[in-house]
C-alpha cells in the first residue's frame, strides 16, 4: 500500500493544455522531496490535447501524477472530485495557470506545521507572470489582486480563492464543499463565506509565491467579467446581502439602507465615469487602441481598466435581475 504524501496539490483544468504543462513542469521542481506530495490534476472535459499531454508527463515527473476526467460540468465539479480523490489530509488547490515557485509546497507544509489546528487554511500569493506579454492589459489588470494582502498575517476566510490555496481535507469534507455550477460564479467566495461561518482562520503566507500566466485581451476580460456578473445569485442567493453587495462594490438597496448610503458616494462618480455610453463610446476603444497609440496609452491605468471591466460584472448582475423579472435599484 503506498504511503500517503503529506499534502496532495488539486489542479483543475480546462482547455490550457500547454500552460499546465508549464504548471505540471515546475511542480517536478519544487524544494519539497517529491514523495512526499501528490498532483491530482481534474480535467473539465477539455477538448484539446490535455489528457495525451498528461499521459506524457507520467513517467516524466518526479511525483505521483493523477489524472481525472470527465465532460464538462464547471469548476465547482471539478474541485470536489479533486479534493475527493486526494490522498493526504492537506489538500493544496491551484489553478492551471498558475506556476508555482520552487519553495511553495514548503512553505505551505511550514504553515500548516505552524497551525496545526482544523480549522486553518493558507491562502499563498498569486502575482502577475513576469513571462506574460508586455502589454498594458497585462501591466494594470491583476484579477486576483494579492497585494492588497500584503503586510497581513490572517485576512478574512471570505477570501478563500481556489487559485492557490491550502486546507484540511477534514475540515471541508464536514463543513462544506463547492456548489456546483458552469461557469464563473463566484463559487470560491460563496464557500469562503459558509466555511468563515463555520470557523474558518484563512492565514496569508506571501512567501508561498506563484506566477499567473493568462494571456488575455480587454475583450476577454470583460467578457469573463459579464459573466460572473451573470451568476451573481450564487452569491446573492447565499451570502446575507449586507455583507456580499459591499464586498462587490455593488450600490443596491438590496444590501440594506446603511450599507447603500455607505456605498452611494462612491458609486456617483464611478457611474458618471463608466456607464454604457462612456464604456461603449470612449473607454473600451481608447483602452483597446492604447496598445498601440502613445496618446491613448496615456489613458490607460489602473483605475481606467478596473472601472471598465467592473462595468461588464455589472452589467451581468443587471442583466440576471431582468431576467429574474426584478429591476435594479
Amino acid at each position: 500500500m503506498l504511503e500517503k504524501p503529506l499534502i496532495s496539490v488539486v489542479i483543475a483544468t480546462y482547455n490550457r493544455c500547454d500552460t499546465l504543462k508549464v504548471t505540471l513542469e515546475r511542480l517536478a521542481a519544487q524544494t519539497t522531496p517529491a514523495k512526499d506530495f501528490e498532483v491530482v490534476v481534474v480535467d473539465d472535459g477539455s477538448s484539446d490535447k490535455t489528457s495525451e499531454m498528461v499521459d506524457s508527463m507520467t513517467g516524466y515527473v518526479p511525483y505521483a501524477l493523477d489524472y481525472l476526467r470527465h465532460e464538462n460540468h464547471g469548476p465547482g465539479y471539478t474541485q470536489n472530485r479533486g479534493i475527493r480523490k486526494a490522498r493526504s489530509r492537506l489538500v493544496l488547490l491551484i489553478a492551471d495557470d498558475v506556476w508555482p515557485c520552487s519553495d511553495m509546497i514548503a512553505q505551505h507544509l511550514k504553515t500548516h506545521s505552524d497551525y496545526p489546528d482544523e480549522n486553518v487554511a493558507v491562502l499563498g500569493k498569486v502575482i502577475q507572470s513576469p513571462e506574460l506579454p508586455p502589454t498594458l492589459m497585462h501591466k494594470y489588470w491583476d484579477p486576483f489582486r494579492h497585494s492588497r494582502f500584503d503586510g497581513k498575517h490572517e485576512i478574512d476566510a471570505v477570501n478563500f480563492l481556489a487559485c492557490h490555496i491550502s486546507v484540511k481535507k477534514s475540515f471541508l469534507i464536514r463543513n462544506g464543499m463547492y456548489k456546483e455550477r458552469k461557469g464563473p460564479a463566484h463559487e470560491d467566495i460563496e464557500l469562503g463565506y459558509r466555511l468563515r461561518e463555520k470557523g474558518l482562520r484563512l492565514i496569508y503566507n506571501e512567501k508561498a509565491l506563484c506566477h499567473h500566466y493568462h494571456p488575455g485581451t480587454l475583450d476577454s476580460v470583460c467578457r469573463r467579467a459579464y459573466e460572473r456578473g451573470l451568476n451573481f445569485d450564487m452569491l446573492a442567493g447565499n451570502v446575507p446581502a449586507s455583507f456580499i453587495f459591499p464586498l462587490y462594490h455593488i450600490c443596491t438597496l438590496q444590501a440594506g439602507l446603511k450599507g447603500f448610503l455607505r456605498m452611494l458616494p462612491r458609486e456617483i462618480p464611478r457611474k458618471c465615469l463608466f456607464n454604457r455610453w462612456t464604456v461603449n463610446g470612449f473607454w473600451l476603444p481608447v483602452l483597446q487602441l492604447a496598445e498601440k497609440n502613445r496618446f491613448a496609452s496615456l489613458f490607460a491605468n489602473l483605475s481606467t481598466y478596473r472601472g471598465t471591466i467592473y462595468y461588464h460584472q455589472r452589467l451581468g448582475y443587471k442583466h440576471l435581475r431582468k431576467k429574474n423579472g426584478k429591476t435594479e435599484c
